[in-house]
């Protein structure tokens, strides 16, 4: 009898490991859709293997009753007695008639906006297309597009938690389109990253228990660009991160930039080719570190595969109808070794090479410049949390040509520093870089004069 237990046991552990390979093998994501596959309205939140486009776990449905709770007092969210007026675009027809000078007016359609009630304390009042995993901590943070507020589901309680009363961007209201937050992942340093459609806000949220929320601005474009960051084209779409620190923003109109966090430039690295006609870029996964798997918010026809080098899609799920997904959310960052090399590097391509340091040996020092953009002769440099000692000032131009270097000396955890400018520097975009011992770069920002 102890035998046949024991046999027993160990197919059980055999069947278990076989189904956890299996599991670990899968590219599975987090997606934001429609309470009904192809519909609109982006409120419901699913597990998805990608491929058989399964669902394995429900994790958020509209139609439940979830009481929500505020992420520094745990304690229930405030009930809002006033619903948030969101407006609608509707289309009016108006018959044909006749004016009393008896001249015959066609039938005409105009559109028009009314508002309709909606609760925003909601847990997806407004809908949302921007969602990043934390593994770490087992959470999926979220923003809703019409309300400014960072918001969490803790995956291990499937309780939600809003970050009440702290702004998240800059968002007006539900039809202040350019600031919705549609693109949010979770990058290689742990730390959280939002970006509104216009490219103006880069936020930042730290995950740890005394979570901070900051705006970093906005990015810039890398002076080679043939496309903006900010076109409005673009709006929409997702963001996913490498090993290296830089973030990969793929916008609903296919286009791909490379973004480096410390400088926020952003390189305009090309369009995606092979996707079906009316495919719009919404959601984005990483698949091995190798492939980036994208969603389209309006079909179902599939999700698609395409590589940061060849930019080239194809498709990669198997069925022939998937969840219309608004955002795609896992843990996977894309490879070091899968960026593309080039012989010659841009600037913002140098910076961020050197600011590489190996994993776990990152500091925490941070720097403002401000103003930026500059106007006069000289920007103050804000420096938090750095060691005390020496360090080096270098003003760098976009060939890489260090213009002028200078010494500081640090002392306090926060320190406001007076930089004057060279004299005769043409407008255009430069680089501040801060060397500390041995060589390191310890921060890099770009700095515009005009």
């Amino acid at each position: 009898m102890k035998q046949k237990l024991l046999f027993t046991a160990i197919a059980a552990s055999v069947m278990f490991a076989a189904n956890a390979q299996k599991q670990s093998q899968r590219t599975v994501a987090y997606l934001i859709t429609s309470p009904e596959k192809g519909a609109p309205g982006w409120t419901e939140v699913k597990l998805v293997d990608l491929q058989t486009g399964e669902e394995i776990q429900s994790v958020y449905r509209s139609d439940s009753e979830t009481e929500a709770l505020n992420a520094r007092t745990k304690k229930p969210v405030v009930k809002y007695d006033e619903a948030a007026k969101i407006p609608h675009k509707k289309i009016i027809v108006l018959p044909a008639s006749t004016n009393e000078q008896g001249v015959r007016i066609a039938e005409r359609r105009i559109e028009v906006y009314e508002t309709s009630m909606l609760k925003v304390d909601k847990p997806f009042a407004t809908s949302s297309a921007a969602c990043a995993y934390d593994k770490k901590h087992e959470r999926l943070y979220y923003t809703p597009m019409g309300i400014n507020q960072l918001r969490y589901i803790d995956l291990r309680s499937n309780t939600i938690y809003y970050f009440e009363d702290e702004p998240f961007g800059a968002l007006k209201g539900a039809g202040d389109v350019q600031n919705q937050v549609t693109r949010m992942v979770i990058a290689a340093d742990g730390n959280g990253y939002a970006l509104t459609n216009n490219g103006e806000h880069l936020v930042q949220f730290t995950t740890n228990k005394k979570a901070t929320i900051t705006d970093l601005g906005t990015l810039t474009d890398d002076a080679a660009n043939k496309v903006s960051i900010h076109n409005r084209g673009g709006f929409g779409g997702d963001m996913v991160a490498d090993e290296a620190g830089n973030l990969y923003v793929i916008t609903a109109n296919r286009n791909v930039f490379k973004v480096n966090i410390e400088s926020r430039v952003a390189v305009f690295t090309g369009t995606i080719k092979g996707l079906p006609a009316g495919f719009t870029a919404n959601g984005a996964a990483v698949e091995n570190g190798r492939n980036i798997i994208i969603s389209s918010a309006t079909t179902t026809t599939g999700y698609y595969k395409f590589n940061l080098e060849k930019l080239q899609a194809e498709k990669f799920s198997t069925p022939n109808s998937v969840y219309n997904a608004a955002d795609l959310a896992n843990a996977t960052l894309v490879k070091a070794d899968e960026r593309k090399d080039d012989a010659v590097k841009p600037i913002t391509e140098i910076a961020s090479a050197e600011k590489i340091i190996p994993p776990g040996t990152e500091g925490k020092e941070k720097i403002a410049v401000y103003p930026n953009p500059v106007t006069t002769g000289s920007v103050k440099i804000n420096f938090t949390d750095y060691l005390a000692g020496n360090y080096e000032l270098q003003l760098i131009d976009l060939t890489g040509k260090v213009i002028s270097t200078q010494a500081l000396l640090i002392n306090n955890k926060t320190q406001v520093y007076e930089y004057k400018l060279p004299g005769q520097l043409a407008n255009g975009a430069y680089l501040l870089k801060i060397v500390g011992s041995n060589n390191r770069i310890v921060n890099t920002e770009k700095l515009i004069i005009e």
